[in-house]
């Protein structure tokens, strides 16, 4: 369970008859989940391993029944209890028909624990046990009956020992810090001006910041990419009895021998926590960072004979460093870490996998001139039912591209344990386009593979391209049209039939970019020989949508 409490006051003070101030405060805690029963354990990453040479990182237990091996608190975070979050805002009459606006706030999300169950799963290590029977003639002969009952030939959990993950990964890390919450900045400056009675138009800049949003840059079982300089020897394992490898001694004795989930390599035993496989990522951690600036443009009609317009237009450019889109996290990412090390944590910053440049939108809605109290065929009777009540409204889109990232998958040595992906950067003077888009040839390449860096070059280099890129895939564009009819039965009941076209035109985008459902559209590892190849997925076909109603 999780508790979450706010509390807020605020005012709006007329100054003038022209000037508004609006401020307040809110102040949120937001508490991390705990297990009801402290049925929990996770990894204390600065508490001694006795069956680690007392380095660093343990197994622990939540709560302090479990006695040493107790980790004392339910939960390994640290609860943020300084979450104030100001808002200020004003609002300003230039005119009778024109307004400024402006506004700044801060505001704090309650913690968040993705892809896993309330930040419990799986942190279950040394509670449960997979037990395996076998048969010793290959099945003849079962290993036990249920009818006598089920075989007590085995320790039964819990395992409650520090000691108990040493050798293999671990289930469940959860950063200290994981307990300060994700908060964004947001800002805007608008002007409305009403132009008649029915028109008017809005201009405004409009800002975010997202601060501590959830991330994947940052796990703490990672080498320094200095390193890298080592080649090939991180590669090496220990034997047995060996305790110096390539000038690198084991961490603490018995090492070697309690590896059983990853081999005793070089490059396992210079890990910060060698005793454990794996990166350590905090499944909730909240390293990231995010900006955002957009000028936004609509322009609004109102319903006056039938007719409501409204047309928008956005260019915006979104910035992230955290990789934090959960849709497509493991996309962007190689070895279940940051798409470079967190040595260089820097370098994640850029692109969004979701930054739309420019888009423009527009909905319509006409209501036919048809019927009683209408232009035409006003007179009560069959052709009233026939005719009044008729809508058509339609709603059309069109946007820039998302922007591609480029990878090397099939050819990457880069040791797991620095948890960095392979990144080619396009090479100077290159053109990264086989094709121009507006003449594409699906059955050819769309990039040239050699105007990138080749995957001969990634060995024990993980390239010097930025996490993604600025080349972008095929625009967007689309238009839905709807029809309704509303017949009145009675002064209560209204019979309604409606018919929604969605994709009105059929028209079909090659998907690209991080669009589309998250379908990259495209090969683009480097080392793939369909590099470049379009994998024949387009946006959704036109569907018809066809439904009558009853309302009273």
């Amino acid at each position: 369970r999780m508790k979450v409490y706010a509390f807020h006051v605020g005012d709006t003070w007329k100054m003038t008859p022209k000037f508004s101030l609006n401020y307040g405060i809110r102040y949120d805690i937001s508490t991390p989940t705990v297990a009801k029963y402290d049925n929990l354990s996770f990894l204390d990453p600065n508490g001694a391993n006795p069956g680690a040479g007392g380095r660093p990182g343990r197994l622990v237990f939540a709560g302090d029944k479990w006695g040493p091996a107790s980790y004392g608190k339910s939960n390994p975070e640290e609860i943020y209890y300084k979450a104030f979050a100001p808002r200020l805002g004003f609002a300003y009459s230039l005119s009778n028909k024109t307004v400024v606006r402006a506004g700044y706030g801060v505001f704090f999300l309650t913690l968040s624990y993705p892809s896993w169950t309330s930040g419990i799963s799986p942190g279950t290590d040394g509670f449960n046990s997979n037990i395996v029977f076998n048969s010793s003639n290959g099945g003849i002969t079962p290993a036990f009956l249920l009818q006598d009952g089920f075989p007590q030939n085995f320790t039964p959990p819990p395992f409650i020992d520090p000691t108990f993950r040493n050798g293999k990964s671990i289930g469940l890390y959860r950063p200290l810090d994981a307990g300060r919450p994700s908060y964004s900045q947001q800002w805007n400056l608008t002007v409305e001006r009403e132009f008649t009675k029915d028109f008017y138009m809005t201009a405004a800049y409009v800002g975010n910041k997202g601060t501590r949003v959830l991330s994947t840059v940052a796990p703490i079982n990672v080498l320094n990419p200095s390193l890298l300089s080592m080649g090939q020897q991180l590669y090496d394992q220990f034997k047995p009895g060996q305790t110096v490898l390539n000038g690198v001694s084991i961490p603490y004795p018995g090492w070697v021998e309690q590896m059983t989930q990853c081999p005793p390599s070089v490059a396992q035993a210079l890990l910060p926590y060698p005793q454990y496989c794996g990166n350590l990522q905090g499944l909730n951690e909240n390293a990231g960072n995010s900006t955002f600036h957009s000028f936004q443009l609509k322009a609004e009609k109102r319903f006056s004979e039938g007719f409501w317009v409204l047309s928008s237009y956005t260019w915006s450019k979104n910035l992230s460093s955290g990789n934090d889109i959960q849709s497509f996290a493991n996309q962007v990412t190689n070895y279940g870490g940051g798409t470079f090390s967190p040595f260089e944590r820097q370098r994640n910053k850029g692109l969004d996998l979701a930054d739309i440049p420019h888009t423009w939108s527009l909905a319509l809605t006409y209501q036919l001139p048809f019927g009683k109290g209408k232009s035409f065929l006003n007179t009560a009777g069959v052709a009233d039912k026939i005719f009044d009540g008729w809508q058509i409204s339609t709603v059309a889109r069109v946007q820039s591209g998302a922007p591609f990232y480029f990878r090397s998958f099939g050819q990457c040595n880069v040791p797991s344990q620095f948890s960095a992906a392979c990144v080619p950067a396009i090479l100077p003077g290159a053109n990264p386009f086989l094709q121009d888009k507006g003449n594409f040839d699906p059955d050819k390449p769309l990039f040239n593979k050699a105007a990138f860096e080749s995957p001969d070059s990634f060995n024990f280099n993980y390239g010097s391209g930025p996490a993604v890129s600025n080349l972008r895939g095929f625009s967007f564009h689309s238009n839905d049209i709807g029809i309704l009819k509303n017949t009145k039965i009675s002064e209560r009941m209204t019979f309604q039939i409606r018919g929604e076209f969605v994709n009105v035109w059929n028209w079909h985008i090659f998907a690209g970019g991080a669009t589309w459902g998250g379908s990259l559209g495209f090969n683009l590892d480097v080392a793939s020989p369909n590099f470049g190849l379009w994998d024949k997925t387009v946006s959704s076909p036109r569907n018809i949508q066809i439904a009558a109603k009853i309302i009273f």
